[in-house]
């Protein structure tokens, strides 16, 4: 009788045991599946500018929130704690806050470049690529677009530029369908062919990914930093005419979000505490 006592109580806490452990499992995969959530279409404002408009939009988590008037052929974006939009050609820059708004603030440009479709913002400086001319660069400039000068030519026509925050390289993007990651010295580091022509690259902090915009399909497309397409957002009812500069506001420390290792770590767990249990 003892003895049946012992197994029952035995079998019984250790059903128990496995019980808890599967409950932890699955609040660890309802974490897993609510970060996911999370982080579908882009989770952090998107804006791209229409110079030839003198328009720039805001798209969020996949849907246009805001349009607000610009300067005329402004592309180039740096998206701090607020816009500094340059000119195409090199011809200066104005402020704008993040809602849109003038703030009255502006910076001479040099006009020493010609076709500056888009730009982006480094932890210290600014980054542009030209596009058209004989001899096309990637540009470096303080942060508002003045003191503006060659960090490193290109031997293609440039439709998008965003700065790597984790690795500190640049992501540039062609008329073709290739894009091109370069270290801060021009020494390209890989490329790669995503099928699509993506202009106003744009670098996510949050996700540690590439965002670009199809012109061909006016979508969003976000891409790993090996060139695997991740997302393809349709943004409804938007079809701008013209827009090349793109750009996501910068945080200072990228959080990329692991549900693949979490879910793991869960099962690793169940699987360790059955195990101890086999052997007691």
């Amino acid at each position: 009788m003892a003895h049946q006592l012992h197994y029952y109580w035995h079998h019984d806490t250790k059903t128990k045991r496995i019980a808890r452990m599967k409950r932890t499992v699955l609040s660890i995969c309802a974490l897993v599946a609510s970060t996911s959530a999370a982080y579908a279409a882009n989770i952090t404002p998107y804006y791209l500018t229409d110079g030839d408009s003198s328009l720039t939009y805001e798209i969020t988590n996949g849907v246009l929130t805001n349009t607000f008037t610009t300067d005329q052929l402004g592309y180039p974006l740096a998206v701090r704690d607020s816009i500094w939009l340059g000119n195409r050609d090199d011809g200066g820059a104005t402020e704008f806050s993040l809602a849109g708004v003038s703030t009255g603030n502006t910076s001479a440009g040099g006009s020493n470049f010609k076709q500056l479709l888009d730009g982006a913002a480094g932890n210290s400086a600014n980054y542009g690529v030209e596009c058209c001319g004989g001899t096309n660069s990637v540009t470096i400039a303080n942060v508002d677009w003045s003191n503006q000068r060659v960090l490193f030519d290109l031997g293609f026509n440039g439709t998008g530029v965003a700065y790597d925050f984790v690795s500190n390289s640049l992501f540039i993007s062609e008329f073709g369908n290739t894009i091109y990651n370069y270290d801060l010295t021009g020494q390209l580091i890989q490329s790669f062919n995503i099928g699509m022509r993506l202009v106003g690259l744009a670098y996510e902090t949050a996700t540690d990914t590439v965002w670009g915009f199809n012109r061909s399909t006016n979508n969003l497309v976000q891409l790993d930093k090996n060139g695997a397409i991740l997302q393809d957002v349709d943004i409804a009812n938007f079809a701008p005419n013209n827009p090349f500069g793109g750009e996501m506001r910068v945080s200072s420390v990228p959080t990329v979000p692991e549900p693949a290792p979490l879910a793991l770590l869960g099962l690793g767990l169940l699987g360790l505490g059955l195990a101890r249990k086999r052997r007691g």
